[in-house]
């Protein structure tokens, strides 16, 4: 970079010299060899530029890739309920890393290329003509307090301008996600004047933030050239005077053009520079959440597959706990039916038992060790999740029931689908177990998908099953099935059913009734038709007062 202005900054001092010393003299071969220089010079900035450019285009790329992958890597493996959203975590993966990666290519080049050239014009400038001088002296002070109040002002506007993203970013994603919702409403036109309202606040905010710097380049060009004029007139009397050659005059305009060059990119880096120095606030965001590096803290493993709660405390808020002082032992091979009102906090529970967070107080021990002092594979290589949000990845069949276990098996992948009673219609595919899944699994139907799901669950075959609501979308008779084959495959191991179905937990050997974040009854379902009003008239609703009769 030092290479290619050195280079540049020679061409108006020897072009001066050709003048003065050469056309004024009539000396050909003075010229010439002048001229030769100039190529010379010419071709080597042309060298260290191209090689300087290349180098920032590789550090810009390298480093966008391994921040992506890192800001990725940070949100997967988060275990922060107030962690980011997931449509201002696209945004800073996405838009805020390009912003950053065009600020790393002009930092490589053109943050030091621009100030060494002004600064050489400037040096080169009053080498060559003291006499014009002052015009600089001048100029330079307005542009900088200039730059620095566009600075001052530009910075805040585009913070909120990437906020405005986030909202847009937002809004999107809610309107695909919710299409069909809003279609059975009717409800396009709604949506689409909502979306409108943030895309119009976005150009908005994005038209003050480009107003803030748009007059940079042109005040900077005026002045420069005003700056011009006044060399070639004052110049052009000291040469009349013969103070000073006609040499020295075209060099100074040649070393004002530069500046002005130098100033213009320096311009697109602070339009830059305001742009990024917020989406690098926004990165940092992100990468201060990353959670401390996986350790193993004890080498002792689980004996057995036996859950305990041991005074468990946990809430997003800590004046606002979800669960409340949750006491519960599940030993081993036992099957735990877990019900209660929506926001009850069920769900929360298996979140604890997965790590997906570790913000609690109390323990949770599985078979006699803290899961905390585990590594979050020795967790999941003990606990299958099916969740009531089924959610596929594009790929095949196969390759979406052998996510939990890259290993398994043909035969291991059937019969998990046999047992989630999705062999059926998996068979009934063209491609079988080689089908296409689409985003999100689209290309099945509700039911189809939490079949699936429940088999990739089932697939490695886990010391504990946990499902999470996982027949929802499935007919009674279908459920039914399910039931019945799960009994059958895993009679003695460990597993949870979170379910608003008496049916589905109404045959576990223990229940309980979650309220309020609190265990408020626990039991077998004759004793909890006893002891829990809420299981009483759920039992009632759901299967009639004839059951309640018979027990």
């Amino acid at each position: 970079m030092l290479g290619e202005v050195l280079c540049d900054l020679q061409q108006p001092t020897l072009m001066s010299q050709i003048i003065d010393h050469g056309l004024a003299k009539g000396d050909l071969s003075y010229v010439v060899g002048h001229a030769l220089l100039m190529l010379m010079f010419a071709v080597m900035g042309l060298v260290f530029g191209g090689t300087c450019g290349a180098l920032g285009s590789y550090a810009s790329l390298k480093m966008g890739e391994q921040l992506r992958q890192h800001m990725l890597n940070i949100a997967l493996l988060s275990r922060d309920p107030a962690g980011l959203a997931p449509a201002t975590l696209i945004t800073r993966i996405t838009n805020d890393v390009t912003q950053m990666q065009n600020l790393v290519m002009l930092l490589t080049r053109g943050m030091v290329r621009s100030p060494m050239l002004l600064l050489g014009g400037v040096v080169m400038s009053v080498l060559v003509c003291p006499d014009l001088a002052p015009i600089l002296f001048v100029i330079m002070p307005i542009l900088v307090i200039f730059l620095l109040v566009i600075i001052i002002r530009s910075v805040p506007l585009y913070t909120k301008m990437q906020r405005s993203v986030d909202s847009v970013n937002r809004t999107m994603r809610e309107n695909l996600q919710g299409i069909k919702t809003i279609k059975s409403y009717v409800l396009e036109n709604r949506q689409q004047r909502q979306f409108d309202v943030e895309n119009t606040g976005l150009k908005a905010t994005s038209q003050r933030a480009a107003m803030a710097t748009v007059t940079l380049s042109p005040v900077i060009q005026l002045m420069l050239n005003l700056g011009v004029v006044a060399a070639l007139g004052y110049g052009g009397q000291l040469a009349i005077s013969q103070t000073i050659s006609d040499g020295q005059i075209i060099a100074f305009v040649n070393y004002m053009i530069q500046i002005t060059t130098a100033m213009i990119q320096t311009v697109n880096i602070v339009t830059s520079f305001s742009r990024a120095i917020t989406s690098s606030a926004r990165v940092q965001a992100v990468l201060a959440e990353e959670p401390p590096a996986e350790t193993t803290l004890t080498t002792q493993v689980p004996i057995n597959s036996q859950i305990e709660f041991d005074h468990v405390t946990f809430g997003y808020e800590a004046s606002k706990p979800i669960l409340s002082n949750i006491n519960l032992t599940v030993p081993t091979g036992q099957w735990l039916g877990i019900i209660g009102a929506t926001g009850s906090g069920k769900s929360s529970l298996i979140n604890l038992l997965t790590r997906s967070f570790d913000q609690y107080t109390g323990q949770i021990r599985l078979g006699g060790v803290d899961i905390r002092e585990m590594s979050l594979t020795d967790v999941h290589e003990r606990i299958s999740v099916a969740l009531q949000d089924s959610i596929l990845f594009s790929g095949t069949v196969q390759g979406n029931l052998s996510y939990g276990k890259p290993t398994a098996t043909q035969a291991e992948i059937e019969a998990a689908a046999t047992v989630a009673d999705a062999a059926s219609f998996i068979n009934d595919l063209p491609d079988q177990y080689q089908a296409v899944v689409e985003q999100r699994g689209k290309n099945f139907s509700g039911g189809q998908r939490q079949r699936l799901n429940l088999a990739r669950a089932i697939t490695p075959d886990h010391d504990v099953l946990v499902l999470d609501d996982a027949t929802s979308a499935v007919d009674q008779e279908t459920n039914a099935h399910i039931k019945q084959r799960l009994q059958q495959t895993r009679a003695d191991k460990t597993t949870l059913i979170i379910s608003q179905r008496v049916t589905n937990v109404m045959d576990c050997q223990q229940i309980i009734v979650v309220t309020d974040g609190r265990i408020s009854a626990q039991g077998t379902h004759q004793e909890l038709i006893q002891r829990s009003n809420f299981y009483r008239d759920l039992v009632k609703t759901q299967l009639g007062g004839d059951q309640l009769a018979n027990e």
